[in-house]
């Protein structure tokens, strides 16, 4: 099967589903961004692709690519640039087998004078006859909602994780203590954000409710940006203590804080999902996110996996980490309910999902 994929970026999670399914398939990756400013170059070249990747330097060039070359399989992810709407329209035209990919969908974002025109947009690639590949129920019911027939949908485990990668839950104690031991935090109960320090992260929320926690609890919120010096002011300001703000960390070493976490924090104030849940959750950490986040809201049942707060209540998050985190049995129960929720979102799953899909298509 030869296949095409066009995407904006060709991230660490796009690139490790990418190459299962270029493991018995031929893939060629065209993408429109080599970076993108809020991203580390670490973050960006922590997987490398076994494919082959194209930039694409100008839409004349991809465009002259598209008639020249023919593939049995194109996926486009997602629809927000011109030249992704202009190849759905020509591949339409050519009667080809067409598949949009969407990670997410941003349900709360406050609406503005102009979303008319992006409504249009939508209904007409809804409605295109295109087949859509969705990381959540919430993405695939608002594309039924805007007109794309249901069997037209399909709904795939969203992920940044390998079956390998999801631990044992009876292993956590074990794997917890030695990674405690290596921070020398043997006798704290460990809390962890982790995310680009950004304002919609709302890591300044987390910043005040982690004020008057127990003294015996640590918190550790990792990714650096551009608000680390308003989160630093805001720590010396309101004087909160056993808190660690730490810059982007590779993969390898940030698992060593997920193992060392007994909760995991996430309190954005929107997310198209947030995978930092599913890593979270493969080592078996209970989560508390907001209702704002697709992931969140997808992967927690309220008090099995964690909780979910309203976005911005300070006051309720803080009640709510005080509770895991004192709350032994409860937290252990939560451990152990996240590995086994987790457990179907693989990248295995969702390439093996996926190639169901395209050769049900080409039948």
């Amino acid at each position: 099967m030869k296949i095409l994929f066009l995407t904006n970026l060709l991230s660490p999670y796009r690139v490790e589903w990418l190459n299962l399914l270029a493991e018995h398939n031929s893939l060629d990756a065209y993408y429109l961004s080599a970076s993108e400013k809020t991203r580390t170059e670490e973050w960006l070249s922590s997987r490398k692709p076994v494919f082959q990747t194209f930039a694409v330097e100008s839409d004349k060039a991809f465009f002259d690519t598209l008639k020249k070359q023919d593939y049995d399989i194109y996926i486009i992810d997602g629809y927000s640039s011109s030249i992704k709407l202009k190849a759905l329209k020509m591949l339409k035209s050519r009667g080809k087998s067409i598949f949009i990919n969407i990670d997410g969908v941003d349900i709360w974002r406050p609406r503005s004078k102009t979303d008319w025109i992006k409504d249009k947009i939508k209904q007409r690639v809804f409605r295109s006859g295109a087949t859509f590949l969705c990381g959540s129920h919430i993405a695939a019911q608002t594309v039924i909602n805007g007109g794309c027939p249901e069997d037209r949908v399909f709904v795939h485990p969203f992920t940044s994780l390998h079956t390998q990668d999801i631990i044992e839950a009876e292993n956590k104690p074990t794997l917890q203590q030695q990674c405690k031991k290596q921070k020398k935090k043997e006798d704290k109960k460990i809390a962890l954000a982790v995310g680009r320090f950004i304002p919609l992260k709302q890591y300044d929320r987390l910043i005040q409710a982690w004020k008057d926690m127990p003294d015996d609890c640590y918190l550790y919120i990792i990714g650096g940006g551009e608000e680390r010096a308003c989160y630093e002011e805001l720590i010396q300001r309101l004087n909160v203590r056993n808190i660690e703000l730490i810059d982007f960390l590779l993969p390898e070493k940030l698992n060593e804080y997920f193992r060392a976490a007994d909760l995991f924090v996430h309190p954005s104030s929107t997310e198209t999902w947030g995978l930092v849940l599913n890593e979270a959750m493969a080592n078996g950490c209970p989560c508390i996110a907001t209702d704002h986040c697709v992931g969140g809201v997808e992967l927690i049942e309220e008090g099995k996996e964690g909780f979910l707060i309203k976005v911005g209540d300070v006051e309720d998050l803080h009640d709510k980490m005080v509770r895991i985190l004192t709350d032994d049995p409860l937290r252990a129960a939560m451990a152990e309910n996240a590995v086994k929720k987790i457990q179907p979102y693989t990248y295995e799953n969702m390439a093996a999902l996926h190639l169901k899909i395209f050769q049900d298509t080409m039948r």
